[in-house]
């Protein structure tokens, strides 16, 4: 009885711990979301153009016109804006983070990313969804994948991973994600053929979608990379794992284009996640420095102690072979674009010394290396990632109709993809964050609650046991 009574108390105790938020994160209930921007350049990325003496018009978190010249009727209640003549561009989406604590989102949103996808889904990160939709947390708009899925015994499964055992227990855990309320799934490198095959046909039956790692299958029975390609996956996550599978690590042009070749004609859209091996490269490049430069000031401490053991190693590894792969995997990605391949934006931010916001800007900078232009860089982060969340018409874009998440910034991007470091402001669901709120929300990412952390780990645990 006294046992059950305090397991019940430290129940309570942890879910009031969990709706205590930094201040940054709540948002004024009574603020407007109505105004009308005016004096703006605006980078519109459906058109490719940046056009100046812009104005846009919001009404309830949301567009309701977009123009240049005279400005419209000014309804009652919608404030004005005056932005300098800077750059007004939808917000930024990453395709690829991981949330472990509120306060990723916060760093985030400081740095204008505006939309993410979860890749591996907690128990916590669907009510998270719906609290920050509901416009009780301020961050980015939430989507998120179930619990990673991979094979029973796989070669780099980890305790986080939901592992099955053929095709009767993928098949199930299908379900089980859904009936907890994923719409998405992902799914990890060593897949058996069953359970891959399994977890496909449970997923279109149910509706639901899928991305991920190219599928290797086992040891005794490989999977052909060309059945990712034919999987239907939302987004094929890493250039580094494409490399790896597709082409045993080999530097080969040949094999190169006609691996972009086949990519481009499946149709298949793909999420390079350059930044998250850039960093490992800078681990070994620095001899562990790197891990302690100042943007970790808002890693998540718990996971970094996971982690430790794999930041030692790479901190003392003797080779350079990271740094040459690291500009292969960029050669690459510039080969895939050159064939056509539709390009997303996505970090895999909150491991590998990989911290949320500046990293969405880092990725980009990296496509801009492999020779997008910066507006086509810009594109994969805004339509491309609309397209790869199945959100066309709602981010990511500057029409009528389109959600209220916008940018404004202090340089044009188009012309210099570093601009986008120089944040004026952000608009999240027609709430404007000036700098003080921006600088509010980053000091808010540097505190991220470790007790959180941990409880949503056991939670997290006992939902795959």
């Amino acid at each position: 009885m006294a046992l059950g009574l305090l397991l019940s108390i430290a129940a309570a105790v942890l879910v009031a711990l969990a709706h205590q938020l930094p201040e940054a994160m709540r948002p004024d209930r009574d603020a407007p979301r109505s105004y009308l921007i005016a004096n703006a350049s605006l980078l519109d990325p459906a058109t490719d153009r940046v056009q100046t003496d812009g104005h846009v018009l919001v009404v309830d978190g949301r567009i309701e016109r977009v123009g240049t010249g005279a400005l419209p009727a000014r309804p009652d209640g919608v404030e004005l804006i005056d932005a300098g003549g800077r750059v007004l561009m939808p917000g930024l989406i990453d395709v690829h983070v991981h949330v472990f604590d509120e306060t990723d989102l916060a760093a985030g949103l400081a740095r204008g990313v505006t939309t993410v996808r979860n890749m591996g889904g907690f128990p916590f990160h669907l009510p998270l969804a719906s609290r920050i939709e509901r416009g009780e947390i301020l961050g980015p708009r939430l989507l998120t994948t179930g619990p990673i899925l991979n094979e029973v015994g796989g070669r780099n499964g980890n305790a986080l991973h939901e592992a099955v055992d053929g095709a009767e227990e993928a098949r199930a855990s299908v379900r089980r994600q859904y009936a907890a309320g994923f719409r998405h799934l992902k799914l990890y490198s060593n897949l058996s053929r069953e359970s891959f095959a399994a977890i496909r046909d449970e997923a279109a039956g149910l509706g639901m979608t899928m991305s991920g790692h190219p599928v290797e299958g086992t040891e005794a029975d490989p999977v052909d990379f060309a059945a990712s390609l034919d999987a239907g996956f939302r987004t094929l996550e890493h250039t580094e794992s494409i490399v790896w599978y597709a082409l045993n690590d080999e530097m080969d042009p040949a094999g190169v284009r006609q691996l972009a070749e086949q990519i481009a004609a499946s149709g298949t859209m793909i999420d390079p996640t350059l930044v998250v091996h850039e960093n490992l490269a800078r681990i070994v490049e620095t001899g562990g420095a790197h891990i302690t430069r100042p943007v970790m000031a808002s890693y998540n401490p718990v996971i970094a102690g996971f982690e430790q053991d794999n930041f030692e190693f790479w901190a003392q590894y003797p080779h350079d072979d990271r740094t040459r792969m690291q500009a292969f995997y960029v050669e690459v990605t510039g080969a895939l674009h050159e064939a056509g391949v539709p390009l997303t934006v996505g970090t895999d931010s909150g491991v590998m010394v990989t911290p949320h916001g500046v990293s969405t800007v880092r990725e980009m900078e990296i496509l801009v290396d492999a020779g997008l232009t910066p507006m086509e860089a810009i594109r994969a982060a805004t339509l491309n990632g609309a397209q790869a969340l199945g959100l066309e018409g709602e981010v990511g874009c500057l029409a009528p109709g389109c959600a209220a998440d916008l940018i404004l910034l202090n340089g044009d991007p188009a012309q210099d993809i570093a601009r986008l470091y120089e944040i004026e402001a952000v608009m999240r669901d027609g709430r404007w964050l000036d700098r003080d709120a921006l600088a509010a929300l980053e000091e808010a990412g540097h505190h991220p609650s470790t007790l959180r952390t941990w409880w949503r780990l056991g939670q997290h645990t006992r939902a795959i046991g």
